[in-house]
């Protein structure tokens, strides 16, 4: 496995911090409607061959719909007008026997690039020579720019995405449990009540519990493929490095591209396009990324989507499902060894010196009840816990331990890290999906969120 430290932080100055769901322009929703030279009400078959419809679309437009149903997938193009220059961008469409919906921001829409006029549309099949498509619809509109973070909230959380980092999970705080962050002998500790456990000031009342550092943090997916031909591997820590779809960017924190957002008080929906993580970011992946994410109660639940059209070979590699990081105050590991999984039997493995790989090699765990958390020192201790209901392994590590002192400690190099792993065959053309749940408490609480879940799946 990999994974990525690194402690350079983006400043984004363009856009600002905060947004939140209800009452936005860019949650309207969109309808499509037909365009002559771009339609066709009937299915056609379409050869290898580029078929190109030219309609000189003239609207001042970031964000762009089509209506379409095919027996393929599909490799599509348009090229439109920005200031003068002619921009081609790609975008891909899945197979649909009924009539489904494709939405898209353009290029850099996030740094309010906007564009006036579509000249081509250019569709060809991907998995097959020939495929019958049938585009009935394609417009053009011109949406609110979202801002940076996008916020839901509920009486227990609140819950932020980061649009530049491909909307993956980068803040979370918990709202009922008086969580402080406070420091001790020069390093930060976060606990609840922590000030009154530690007998000092607070430095910090609102504490996200996910780490953000750079691109490869966060709470994100991340997928590993193939490094042989006709991929050209790049290099990442002196290694030769697979094709490596990750939510958030790339080792150079630059930033995946937001294809679609959609919101409400307590949904975010998001779709990226990921870059690959060793190279920069005009090798950006042929693959989406979609996710889900909602606040249930004393849980967050997330799914996932992931849909690869490279048609690079097929790999069996072992996948984290998903990449979990969060602070490093929370740095003592928490999991369940029992024979009776959500009874009253507490037989909870407690591990508080793990390092971080390589050095400390890769430690898995087998949960039996498929959670583990990470809490601060105490057994009472405030902590964020993992949960996937289909598996039961779980890579960790904790790296710098012990040496976080930013006061806002989501910001910092330390961090304490999960993954669910499991082995399956990496394959384009063939979709993703899993789901996972996140909860915060103590241990006890944590584990009793999780059940109630279990109950119902």
């Amino acid at each position: 496995m990999t994974k990525r430290i690194v402690s350079v932080l983006i400043c984004f100055a363009i856009l600002s911090s905060f947004a939140g769901c209800s009452g936005n322009k860019y949650d309207t929703d969109f309808t499509i409607t037909s365009r002559v030279g771009l339609t066709n009400n009937d299915f056609y078959e379409l050869s290898a061959k580029d078929v190109k419809s030219i309609d000189n679309y003239e609207k001042k437009f970031n964000y762009f719909g089509v209506k379409y149903a095919s027996d393929s997938y599909l490799k599509c193009s348009i090229v439109y007008i920005v200031d003068k220059e002619e921009i081609r961008e790609e975008f891909f469409l899945e197979p649909s026997k009924e009539e489904t919906e494709f939405y898209s921001f353009i290029d850099n829409a996030l740094e309010k690039v906007t564009a006036k006029k579509v000249i081509e549309f250019t569709c060809q099949p991907m998995n097959s020579q020939k495929a019958n498509v049938k585009i009935s619809g394609f417009t053009l509109f011109l949406r609110e720019v979202p801002k940076q973070e996008v916020f839901i909230e509920t009486e227990n959380y609140k819950l932020g995405v980061d649009l530049l980092w491909g909307g993956a999970l980068s803040y979370l705080e918990d709202l009922n449990s008086d969580v402080e962050a406070v420091k001790v002998d020069g390093k930060i500790k976060v606990d609840s009540n922590a000030s009154d456990r530690y007998d000092t000031r607070a430095v910090n009342k609102k504490v996200n519990l996910i780490n953000r550092n750079d691109t490869g943090r966060l709470v994100q997916q991340s997928y590993y493929g193939t490094v042989e031909a006709p991929y050209e591997p790049a290099t990442y820590m002196e290694n030769k490095w697979n094709y490596n779809p990750v939510q958030g960017g790339n080792q150079y924190n630059e930033n995946s591209k937001i294809v679609d957002i959609k919101c409400t008080d307590n949904e975010i929906y998001v779709k990226c396009r990921p870059l690959d993580w060793a190279k920069a970011k005009e090798d950006i992946t042929p693959s989406y990324m979609e996710a889900w994410y909602t606040i249930e109660n004393k849980n967050v639940h997330v799914k996932c989507r992931f849909t690869d059209f490279s048609g690079y070979p097929a790999t069996p590699r072992t996948q984290e499902l998903p990449a979990f990081y969060c602070i490093e105050p929370l740095n003592t590991f928490v999991y369940y060894d029992g024979v009776e999984p959500f009874s009253k039997d507490n037989k909870l493995i407690t591990n508080n010196k793990l390092g971080f790989w390589p050095d400390e090699g890769y430690p898995n765990f087998t949960s039996v009840e498929q959670w583990s958390a990470y809490r601060g020192e105490f057994s009472d201790s405030f902590g964020i816990g993992l949960y996937m209901p289909t598996h039961d392994t779980f890579l960790t590590g904790v790296f710098g331990r012990g040496e976080t002192t930013e006061k806002d400690p989501s910001e910092a190099g330390p961090t304490s890290y999960i993954a669910v792993v499991k082995d399956y065959v990496f394959e384009s053309f063939k979709p993703k999906e899993y789901d996972y749940y996140i909860s915060t408490g103590t241990t006890e609480e944590i584990r009793s969120n999780f059940k109630e879940i279990s109950d119902l799946v």
